[in-house]
């Protein structure tokens, strides 16, 4: 996977061998568990592929970071964006990453974009199960638990093993 920028960042996809992921998603991409990581990689090239602008805009998140996710809508202002604490999130274990659908040139942001769905079919195709299912629809997130609870992945987190093994 190549990091930087392309003249073709977003819509038209340069040829595969020259496909590079925008240094944002790139950022988020390191924090994530390495088999996480390589599938957001493949969903964005096939989104960018296919004529989407699409960027990772979260990945690993602290137990505090999650908190203060938690914290909005309820105990400080903004809208509730999740419904899951410190440690009761797959992102706090590198196996959870949510995206954005961003203008062709790759600078506006779309909170709501039919693109949402597409991607959401992308991940799915590879494997990642996609929040836009849920009854709590997160279009944005994707994750990768391979059965594994998250009591079980706490535990693997704390006795330093891998949390998908």
């Amino acid at each position: 996977m190549n990091v930087g920028k392309t003249r073709n960042r977003c819509g038209a996809h340069p040829p595969k061998a020259d496909f590079m992921i925008d240094e944002r998603s790139a950022k988020n991409l390191k924090t994530l568990h390495p088999e996480v990581a390589i599938l957001a990689a493949k969903l964005i090239e096939t989104a960018v592929a296919q004529g989407m602008c699409v960027k990772v805009i979260s990945g690993l998140r602290t137990y505090e970071e999650q908190n203060a996710l938690y914290a909005q809508g309820r105990s400080k202002p903004g809208l509730i964006v999740t419904k899951a604490k410190g440690g009761y999130s797959i992102h706090n274990f590198g196996c959870a990453f949510d995206v954005g659908i961003f203008s062709p040139d790759g600078k506006k942001y779309y909170g709501e974009h039919a693109h949402y769905r597409r991607v959401g079919e992308i991940g799915e195709e590879l494997g990642l199960e996609w929040g836009g299912r849920w009854k709590f629809v997160d279009e944005p997130h994707f994750q990768l638990t391979r059965g594994k609870s998250l009591a079980d992945m706490r535990t693997s987190r704390e006795a330093g093993r891998d949390v998908l093994v």
